[in-house]
């Protein structure tokens, strides 16, 4: 089966998650793949936690 997704790098590389970077650093693991959705996921559970 095929690797499908990005890694954390690729994803803080992207336009799309450019004002994020910080948040990705933390969050999301090293050699992990993650799809745009999952990492938007995690990063809105995060920030829902916020105040």
């Amino acid at each position: 089966m095929e690797e499908m997704g990005y890694t954390k790098d690729e994803i803080k590389a992207s336009k799309r998650f450019k004002e994020r970077q910080d948040i990705i650093e933390a969050l999301l693991k090293d050699g992990v793949y993650y799809s745009i959705e999952e990492a938007e996921k995690i990063i809105k559970r995060f920030m829902k936690g916020r105040v």
